[in-house]
C-alpha cells in the first residue's frame, strides 16, 4: 500500500511540472502597457490633422453651414412678445 501512495505522489509533482514548464513556454512576453496608448494617440492625431486640413479648406462652407443652422434654430420656435411688438412698431414706421 506504501509503493502505491509513492507513485501518486511522484506522478502528481510529474503532473505538476509538466504543467508548470508548459504554461512558462505558452505564454507570450509582455509588450508594454503603454503600446496601446501610443497607437491611438497616433490614431488620433493623425486623424485630426486631416479633419483640419479638410475643414479648414472648405471653411467657406462650414461658416454657411452654421448660419443655416442657427437661423433654422432661431426661426424654429416663437418669438417673444417683445419681439411681436417691436417688429410691428417698426412696420408702422416704414408707412
Amino acid at each position: 500500500a506504501e509503493g502505491g501512495g509513492a507513485q501518486e505522489v511522484s506522478l502528481c509533482s510529474v503532473l505538476i511540472e509538466r504543467s508548470a514548464r508548459s504554461s512558462m513556454t505558452d505564454r507570450v512576453n509582455y509588450i508594454g502597457g503603454s503600446s496601446g496608448l501610443w497607437a491611438g494617440f497616433g490614431m488620433l492625431s493623425t486623424s485630426s490633422v486631416f479633419f483640419g486640413v479638410w475643414t479648414w479648406s472648405r471653411r467657406k462652407e462650414w461658416v454657411d453651414i452654421m448660419l443655416d443652422y442657427c437661423h433654422h434654430k432661431r426661426a424654429q420656435y416663437p418669438t417673444h412678445t417683445l419681439d411681436r411688438v417691436a417688429v410691428r412698431a417698426l412696420r408702422m414706421l416704414k408707412i
